[in-house]
């Protein structure tokens, strides 16, 4: 497929075992955004799903990986349909985990369906599509409140399968190739056999960028994975200054970089020096909140790589633990005690799998994750418009400017290693 535009798809899938053997947005011609004020519970949940995205991305920086990409809020719209299937302690965690704290199940569930829909309908001129989708054994019978709330909150398609035919497994990757334009296939070799649900979420986002790069500036260049590695980039650049919003926090350096008609751009975050691994050790949502707001116009030539990744999470189950999910992972009556009507033993959550893809190029991006990007300075004459090199690693991230939910996060940090 000929991508020309910045492509980014992820989706989580979470399968419940038994602890034994059983177990879109369409666009139109309209170019004005759709803006409104928020709700004080959406409000809360762009809360929640910011600081469970900043949670996350801290411990997958454990994993000492250089690139990344992934949907924080795809992981949390799949984790919060599995939050209804639970009472008690186990509810609980759930919602300090995906940080509801403050809320009630029904409080969360009706924000994330407002939530979407004004993520969905704000810029017409963005490509965005979020889908969900459960599929459970078809000799179970699903609890009556639990697909309701599915049903009603995330829209999700709710269904039956015969996971003991082996075809079963192409229904669940057929959906999933179908809701991320094709570009994610073949998720799941098989079905086990004591797979008793699968929640699976799906987001897909493509817009082309405010500002473009003219295809003819593009050249080789260099990228500094530390100031002694090099590696060589196709390195865009802008024909001439745009106005772009710009904060120097420090060590740090914060950028938006805009799509469309500017009310989704692509965050960017860089260490003024080396070491920015290092300087975000103490990175927060409250300092990615200040940022923003303190962030302003500011003449900019950019240049940027161009670049595609994709990656897979194939263990995100040991992740969500160590950030506190523990009780829904580990066998237990007390689990998933509202997802069926018919008495079933002990389940768990066996695996959580995410895998997310990204292209950006001249024309455009699609993000739905966070980025880390890092940029390289140079002086410049305070009368002519500076010149911001992103050509060392970076974290970068899509988000909503106006509520500031945050889509898709990522980090570049040697792009030698891409495919």
């Amino acid at each position: 497929m000929n991508m020309r535009f910045y492509f980014a798809h992820s989706l989580v899938i979470i399968l419940l075992f038994l602890s034994s053997c059983d177990w879109g947005s369409g666009t139109d011609d309209v170019d004005s955004p759709n803006l409104r004020a928020l709700t004080a519970q959406e409000e809360k949940l762009v809360f929640a799903s910011s600081k469970f995205a900043v949670d996350l991305f801290h411990q997958l920086q454990k994993r000492d990986e250089p690139n990344q990409f992934y949907s924080p809020y795809s992981i949390h719209q799949a984790l919060s349909m599995a939050m209804n299937g639970n009472e008690g302690d186990v509810l609980e965690e759930f919602i300090q985990v995906l940080r509801f704290e403050g809320m009630s199940l029904q409080e969360a569930n009706k924000a994330a369906k407002s939530l979407t829909d004004f993520l969905l309908a704000l810029d017409p001129k963005v490509r965005l599509s979020i889908a969900n989708a459960i599929w459970y054994r078809q000799d179970f019978s699903i609890h009556p409140e639990f697909k309701a709330a599915v049903n009603e909150s995330y829209r999700a398609e709710v269904a039956g399968l015969d996971m003991t035919n082996p075809q079963s497994v192409h229904v669940i990757n057929n959906w999933i190739e179908s809701n991320t334009e094709g570009l994610i296939k073949d998720m799941l070799d098989a079905i086990p056999s004591n797979a008793v649900m699968y929640l699976v979420n799906a987001i897909y986002f493509k817009a082309d960028w405010k500002y473009q790069f003219n295809p003819s500036n593009t050249y080789s260049g260099a990228f500094y994975v530390t100031p002694e590695q090099e590696v060589e980039v196709d390195m865009m650049r802008m024909d001439g200054a745009s106005e772009l919003k710009y904060f120097n926090a420090g060590d740090l350096e914060y950028l938006e970089i805009p799509y469309s008609t500017g009310h989704y751009t692509m965050g960017v975050i860089t260490a003024i020096d080396a070491d920015l691994d290092e300087k975000l050790q103490d990175f927060s949502f409250d300092k990615l909140e200040s940022w923003r707001e303190q962030a302003s116009e500011t003449d900019i030539i950019l240049e940027m790589p161009k670049f595609k990744m994709r990656h897979k999470l194939e263990q995100l189950k040991e992740d969500l633990m160590a950030v506190g999910l523990e009780k829904p992972f580990n066998p237990n009556p007390l689990n998933f005690t509202k997802l069926f009507a018919n008495p079933t033993e002990s389940m768990y959550i066996s695996r959580v799998i995410h895998d997310a893809l990204i292209e950006v190029d001249e024309k455009g991006s699609e993000a739905a994750a966070a980025t880390v990007v890092e940029v390289g300075l140079t002086s410049v004459d305070p009368n002519q418009p500076r010149v911001f090199r992103l050509d060392k690693p970076f974290v970068f991230f899509i988000q909503d400017t106006h509520s500031g939910a945050v889509l898709f996060m990522g980090k570049l940090g040697n792009p030698a290693l891409l495919e």
